[in-house]
């Protein structure tokens, strides 16, 4: 979902199948887009699904009202003629009659725009529209796209015919130059947190599992976490709990209570998760369950690491590459190994209890980055003194 202050850019539902037919079944909507209009409530339904239910598309909501009143996406690979290349996009709209001339679709737009280029790390974006089609040329004006070619026999196949169409882009480069003036903050919600790389991502924006929670600008150095969470199962309703600015890896896994066999009886063989065989699942009572998996915040754990159901991992922990960790570990201690034992605390005691006092990674983000030069000071009697000014001013 991408905001702004008076819109929000949501996915599509089929329920909203009336207001779309509302929109689309004007005739000076769809056919000045190459669509024709809507025929039906039913019709629209069916778009909905089939074309609009997808990645990267999205329904335009005023907040005002909270229904749909457009429709803007992003087009990639088989669904665009206008590029081939995986970190370029093209970008489509349009827009209910009512509310034209009102600034929304280029609001919309900018949403978009920085959507593409922020979050899904595009280098450009290409953008068309047809001959005679001026509202649509004025959007991407205000945008900051750039012409780039006109071809004068574009096959327009929904309404059977061909037009004149025109060519727009705006490279990543071009955009930033736009948006020089924006102070950019850092965005725990943007996918990928470094500049042109899809290396590192954010974890929390990319997590649909209610069950796994994790904490803003946690980020893992690979993409896709949730398939490193393994054995999660409904039914067993156990959850992954991981705080803020944790370095999660590549390699890392979790392993999750679903891993566990009934051990309590003469087979461990799992007969109810399999087909065919005539057993009901044991009561979560018989099963070997050790609770949520919980990792703190500011924790470091390095490559290939395996954490087992269950454990429990301070706050400011540093878990050594390879580590199989099956046991608790007590904030700021770095462990190692398999099984992993402790190697040291990282810091003395009094430190510690300031740090976690101080509970840095719960501070806006204005308080962190004045904060930078202290997290990162290796003097750290001084980090002491000023840990304890700070909180005396408090």
């Amino acid at each position: 979902m991408l905001e702004s202050e008076r819109m929000i850019l949501r996915p599509w539902l089929e329920t909203d199948d009336a207001e779309c037919y509302r929109y689309a079944s004007s005739p000076n909507v769809g056919p000045i887009a190459g669509w024709p209009p809507h025929t039906s409530i039913e019709e629209s339904r069916k778009v909905i699904r089939e074309v609009f239910m997808v990645p990267e598309v999205y329904a335009i909501v005023l907040k005002e009202t909270g229904l749909p009143i457009g429709c803007i996406g992003l087009k990639q690979g088989e669904h665009t003629d206008l590029t081939d290349k995986p970190d370029e996009c093209e970008l489509g709209y349009w827009l209910g009659e009512p509310y034209w001339g009102r600034g929304i679709m280029t609001e919309a737009v900018e949403l978009i725009l920085h959507h593409a280029f922020v979050d899904l790390g595009m280098k450009k974006v290409w953008c068309g529209y047809y001959d005679g089609n001026t509202r649509s040329k004025r959007v991407q004006e205000k945008s900051g796209f750039h012409y780039m070619w006109t071809t004068d026999s574009v096959d327009v196949p929904l309404m059977h015919e061909t037009r004149k169409g025109h060519v727009n882009c705006l490279t990543h480069d071009a955009w930033l130059d736009c948006h020089a003036h924006i102070q950019q903050q850092p965005n725990p919600n943007n996918i990928f947190p470094i500049h042109n790389s899809k290396a590192v991502t954010h974890i929390k924006p990319t997590i649909h599992n209610p069950n796994i929670i994790v904490g803003d600008f946690t980020y893992f150095a690979d993409v896709d976490f949730e398939k490193h969470v393994t054995h999660h199962y409904d039914f067993i309703g156990d959850k992954l709990i991981i705080g803020k600015f944790c370095q999660i890896a590549a390699g890392v896994e979790f392993v999750m209570n679903g891993a566990n066999h009934q051990m309590n009886a003469v087979s461990t063989f799992p007969f109810y998760i399999m087909n065919g065989w005539k057993m009901e699942p044991p009561p979560l009572a018989s099963l070997p369950l050790k609770g949520d998996t919980v990792v703190g915040n500011d924790v470091w754990i390095g490559q290939n690491v395996t954490i087992l159901p269950g454990v429990h991992i301070g706050d400011g922990a540093i878990i050594g590459a390879n580590s199989v960790v099956g046991s608790d570990v007590a904030p700021y201690t770095i462990v190692v190994g398999d099984p992993a034992r402790v190697i040291r605390k990282r810091f003395d005691d009094e430190l510690i209890a300031l740090l976690l006092k101080f509970k840095w990674w719960d501070k806006p983000i204005d308080e962190i980055q004045s904060l930078i030069p202290i997290l990162t000071c290796s003097d750290l009697e001084r980090v002491k003194r000023e840990l304890r000014d700070a909180m005396q001013d408090k």
